[in-house]
């Protein structure tokens, strides 16, 4: 079944609540992270430069993105991959890494991602989603207790911002 990601509506919010959840329970084995996640609603505000996503194998919602411009590095940013989570059934079959890819190439410019820096997985996964998406001007910054990626997918390097 083709892999399919759609805006998340504001009906879908418990079910994302849910998966968010499950995600940052995981990461908490990582560091310390807030389980009541107190921007969830702003995805769903028009004034917010935020989109919240499910990924779906048909039917079947496996994970969810939160894409966001907030800039991890400080540097500023076009968007940033806040959240992204994949249900432990879906992993290990690429529809993550497919996922990320596409998430990437739909919002061209320059992106930022934070990675705990426990969270050896995911320092594994990202790297080769990043290179997987054609980025460019690939920066990897390590940081306290995280290491931010900053890339430029789908326009020229040089462009200013």
């Amino acid at each position: 079944m083709a892999l399919r990601i759609t805006p998340a509506a504001a009906e879908d919010k418990a079910q994302l609540r849910g998966l968010l959840t499950d995600c940052l329970s995981e990461l908490a084995a990582y560091g310390e992270v807030d389980l009541a996640y107190p921007y969830l609603d702003a995805y769903w505000d028009p004034r917010e430069r935020r989109w919240p996503y499910l990924l779906r194998q048909g039917d079947v919602i496996f994970g969810f993105a939160l894409v966001n411009a907030w800039s991890p590095s400080g540097k500023g940013t076009d968007f940033a991959m806040a959240e992204f989570f994949i249900a432990p059934v879906a992993r290990r079959t690429g529809s993550g890494r497919d996922a990320a890819v596409k998430i990437f190439r739909m919002h061209p410019g320059i992106w930022e991602l934070g990675i705990m820096s426990r969270n050896e997985p995911a320092q594994r996964f990202w790297p080769k989603a990043i290179a997987e998406a054609g980025a460019k001007a690939v920066e990897r910054i390590d940081a306290a207790d995280e290491t931010i990626y900053r890339f430029s997918i789908g326009r020229p390097t040089w462009a200013w911002r």
